[in-house]
């Protein structure tokens, strides 16, 4: 597949067989492969490796679902918006990428307090955190990602923009196409945030005291 400046898929490539797509996503799982380091050492590099760990597991579902029901594509997309908020936020600071280490305790204590409020539930919670603090909140960047956000929510949810025109919706290819190329966009992006981040962490680049 012709490839544009930066490693991008060329425009036209959203006319792009099933075939292409999936060397695309082979292409992007080459890249996270070489970055992905281990689960170990400071908090950007464990948040950086869960990140791209989980951006690996996402792409190799989108893989198999280029030619499944259009919802299917359209979560892995939602979930790939999710994932570049959070490694824009880890490579800002050491704070955030503590933060969304703790994120995994301040989700367990929320359902551990939602739970506890269920008569005879409560008990079966092994272990409260007692992390303090709130969620961080993922927020859409710009017009047409909040476009697609909401695409992707009105395909895996039952919403009337689904249900209304089920038949049609379920195998939509343009809307396939479309998330097909973002999913590989977003995918070559997220790796590209983390080998931005290390690059200006390199010795030579750091800034004299």
């Amino acid at each position: 597949m012709e490839q544009s400046e930066e490693g991008n898929p060329p425009r036209n490539w959203l006319y792009a067989d099933s075939a292409d797509f999936r060397q695309a996503v082979v292409d992007c799982l080459k890249k996270i492969a070489e970055v992905i380091a281990e689960d170990s050492g400071s908090d950007l590099q464990k948040s950086k490796y869960r990140i791209l760990r989980y951006l690996d597991f996402q792409l190799a579902r989108a893989a198999c679902f280029i030619e499944a029901d259009v919802d299917l594509m359209a979560a892995v997309m939602r979930n790939l918006i999710e994932l570049r908020f959070w490694a824009k936020f880890v490579v800002e600071s050491s704070e955030n990428a503590t933060q969304f280490l703790n994120e995994h305790d301040i989700d367990t204590k929320e359902l551990a307090e939602l739970l506890m409020k269920i008569p005879g539930e409560g008990s079966s919670w092994s272990e409260m955190p007692s992390i303090e603090g709130k969620r961080v909140k993922v927020q859409q960047c710009g017009d047409m990602e909040k476009w697609t956000w909401k695409l992707c929510s009105k395909l895996i949810h039952p919403s009337s923009f689904m249900i209304n025109q089920f038949d049609h919706r379920l195998r939509d290819p343009v809307i396939l196409r479309i998330l097909a190329l973002q999913v590989v966009q977003y995918g070559l992006e997220i790796v590209s945030i983390f080998n931005h981040a290390a690059s200006e962490l390199a010795p030579g680049n750091l800034n004299e005291p």
